[in-house]
């Protein structure tokens, strides 16, 4: 009987971890699918009373872009709407810096949790928006709990790592991480900085998961 419970002990102690790792990769994807057809809605009705998201205002601030296209779509808890306090990590762990990451950005939390910041960097053709899917949560990690979006002319939202953001760029000069193309697998999991690779900062980790069918496949840099 004892050596018997320790077999199934050590099968336990064996199987475990990955038994918890893919429930974890399915509510990540679930949570995350679940934000972007909020988000994705939020932009729909917002086209019929504003108008075509081809003619909205990019330059606005990011909290007047926010309150005049999205705020009347989305349900708010009114009692935590404010810049995030939150200090957001790239996905190799270094801490992020980037505007999304660094109040140079408006976040407003939703009455189911989760979170969106909007970035204060005024294009002409699109706005950048990230989705945390635990708000407050840990671990906030850019590829893990927060994701990066984009509301662009022509594409409406659609994921970083997917579609033109209209930005040609030199690679050398850091721009080549902000041209979105029409980029595969490949690319979206190079050595890239922005590539959704262990040692990277996970930018196009959710360009990966919808590339993926809504799926965290077994390479993916958890």
């Amino acid at each position: 009987m004892l050596i018997t419970l320790g077999i199934i002990g050590v099968v336990a102690a064996m199987t475990l971890p990955s038994l918890i790792g893919n429930y974890k990769k399915k509510q990540t994807v679930t949570q995350l699918k679940k934000s972007y057809t909020v988000l994705s809605q939020a932009v729909k009705m917002s086209e019929l009373k504003n108008g075509s998201i081809d003619d909205w205002d990019y330059t606005l601030p990011a909290k007047e872009f926010f309150e005049t296209y999205l705020s009347n779509n989305v349900s708010i808890n009114k009692s935590t709407v404010s810049d995030s306090k939150i200090s957001y990590k790239y996905l190799n762990g270094g801490p992020c810096l980037e505007d999304l990451c660094i109040r140079n950005s408006y976040t407003v939390f939703l009455a189911d949790g989760n979170s969106l910041t909007l970035s204060d960097n005024r294009r002409s053709d699109g706005k950048v928006v990230s989705i945390d899917i635990n708000g407050y949560k840990e671990p906030n990690t850019i590829g893990k709990d927060f994701f990066t979006f984009a509301i662009q002319k022509k594409y409406g939202l659609s994921p970083f790592g997917y579609k033109d953001f209209g930005m040609a760029g030199n690679e050398d000069e850091g721009e080549y991480n902000q041209i979105f193309g029409d980029y595969d697998r490949d690319v979206l999991t190079s050595e890239k900085s922005y590539a959704c690779t262990k040692g990277k900062q996970g930018f196009w980790c959710a360009a990966l998961i919808i590339m993926d069918g809504w799926e965290i496949k077994d390479d993916y840099p958890w």
